[in-house]
């Protein structure tokens, strides 16, 4: 764990440097787009849950329809933001595989050949991982809804921040174990196997989902980034060869 962490902060400051120096940015563009058609949604549902609860001063009638229309707009909201999740990780993975790919060579000097079917390829391979990603998360949070209602509130809110973050994070830990040539069971094992790497990951993109409007439209690509970083120690750890030449040398010297 306390590698992980060693590891995470290295990237954080390697993302950091790049992105000031003006590179990637244009990835910043899919992102955005998709992130203010969320913020329209949540602004025009805002909208609708205060027209509401105009009526909370009507005795008896006025509350319950307000508990009412709070339910099911946390519930539609909820819905929402798992769908917002499933398109960064399906409908953005092509760009973010991209981005991934190329902050890699960015980063090791290693070029990767562009190649019309093999991007293909990775793209059929990336949505079966995601669906069988959400869909073990949605299973496990399916196990944590029957059982939270037993555990302490602080206890069961950890526990769906975890199950959410392990999730998330190795689906994009998958861009760059897909580029290095790891199979999907494989994924899955070192998946498992770096759990600390995919929860602290996925933590820190769960928790700038939380920001405000800059949150959903920097989370992914900065998720992207700082996964790839994370991974390209990682195996530089288990496997320490001799580093290529890179373009920006201080980035490995942090």
């Amino acid at each position: 764990m306390v590698q992980a962490f060693k590891h995470h902060w290295t990237a954080i400051e390697q993302v950091a440097k790049t992105l000031l120096k003006g590179k990637f940015l244009w990835f910043f563009v899919p992102g955005l787009i998709i992130g203010l058609i969320y913020l329209y949604y949540q602004w025009q549902a805002q909208k609708a849950l205060a027209l509401v609860h105009a009526a909370d001063d009507v005795p008896l009638l006025g509350a319950a329809i307000g508990w009412a229309a709070d339910t099911v707009f946390g519930i539609i909201d909820l819905i929402i933001s798992e769908f917002y999740k499933f398109l960064i990780l399906v409908v953005l993975s092509p760009v973010n595989c991209i981005l991934s790919e190329k902050f890699d060579s960015y980063l090791t000097g290693k070029e990767y050949k562009f190649n019309l079917i093999r991007l293909f390829n990775d793209f059929l391979r990336m949505i079966l991982i995601v669906i069988s990603a959400l869909l073990l998360e949605y299973l496990f949070l399916v196990v944590w809804w029957i059982v939270h209602f037993f555990l302490p509130d602080f206890i069961g809110e950890t526990l769906f921040f975890l199950i959410a973050s392990f999730f998330v994070g190795f689906s994009f830990y998958d861009y760059s174990m897909e580029r290095y040539g790891l199979s999907f069971f494989n994924s899955w094992g070192v998946g498992f196997a770096k759990m600390s790497y995919m929860l602290i990951t996925g933590g820190i993109f769960t928790l700038m989902m939380k920001i405000p409007a800059i949150g959903i439209i920097a989370a992914p690509v900065l998720t992207t980034m700082l996964s790839t970083a994370v991974y390209i120690l990682m195996i530089k750890k288990e496997d320490p060869k001799p580093a290529p030449i890179v373009q920006d040398q201080d980035l490995l010297d942090t």
